[in-house]
């Protein structure tokens, strides 16, 4: 019987189909949840349907809380509710820890929904070696709209500026951050349709004998006098990033 392509054909004569050769896009049809940066290998995931079992948490302030929601999703049916307390501490945080790597460059993806205006969302990837840990840091500063990047000292540093997120009902922003784990030194910064060369920026540097490690932290604080609030979805660590 005449076959219009050999097996190992990668087109199709069809009109309304096309063959799918990039794995990563059968992969998004399929369900995934990496669907918006798909460079570097995935080395772990999570879209919170199974609740907050994998995660570590942290709260501090009058009504801070940090819980799993139905009420927003990015995928699936769940998310993580950050509360910032509206006082003391001010703060909500979930973090996960993963085993220490082969290291190579790595990424780390998250999404977040915004309620209302709050004062600052820390993204935070820790790289524990057994004699120190290496910090990369970046804060969206929402009170004056800068991006921040934590440098070598310690110190904050803008690298963009008018840097306003819409608040919208159905609406996640996705950040993700690339560093180079074994060079110690940034790589670029992604948030939605825009990507932040940090290349070649060292990560600040302390001593700590924590067992080796990786560890992400999406850290939320809120204005005083309020209980700001996020819904955060799709956690995605890879590595073997392009740098």
């Amino acid at each position: 019987m005449p076959r219009d392509l050999p097996d190992w054909g990668a087109q199709s004569s069809q009109a309304t189909v096309h063959e799918v050769t990039d794995l990563g896009e059968l992969a998004v049809r399929l369900g995934s949840i990496d669907t918006h940066d798909r460079r570097g290998d995935v080395i772990w995931f999570d879209g919170f349907e199974d609740g907050l079992v994998k995660w570590g948490t942290s709260k501090g302030g009058t009504g801070s809380a940090v819980d799993l929601s139905i009420v927003k999703a990015r995928n699936g049916l769940f998310s993580a509710r950050l509360v910032a307390g509206s006082d003391g501490g001010r703060f909500a945080r979930i973090d996960k820890t993963v085993p220490f790597p082969v290291l190579s460059p790595m990424g780390a993806e998250f999404s977040f929904q915004l309620q209302q205006n709050i004062d600052n969302l820390e993204f935070i990837f820790d790289l524990f070696d057994g004699v120190n840990v290496t910090q990369y840091l970046i804060t969206w500063d929402d009170v004056n709209n800068n991006l921040l990047y934590q440098d070598s000292a310690g110190v904050d540093q803008v690298f963009a500026s008018d840097v306003s997120l819409s608040i919208t009902a159905t609406l996640f922003h996705t950040m993700k951050l690339v560093v180079d784990m074994e060079k110690k030194v940034y790589g670029r910064l992604i948030l939605d349709d825009t990507s932040y060369s940090l290349a070649a920026i060292a990560a600040l540097a302390v001593a700590d004998v924590t067992i080796p490690a990786v560890r992400f932290r999406v850290n939320l604080i809120g204005r005083a006098g309020n209980n700001d609030l996020i819904y955060v979805e799709d956690v995605i660590l890879t590595q073997n990033e392009n740098v």
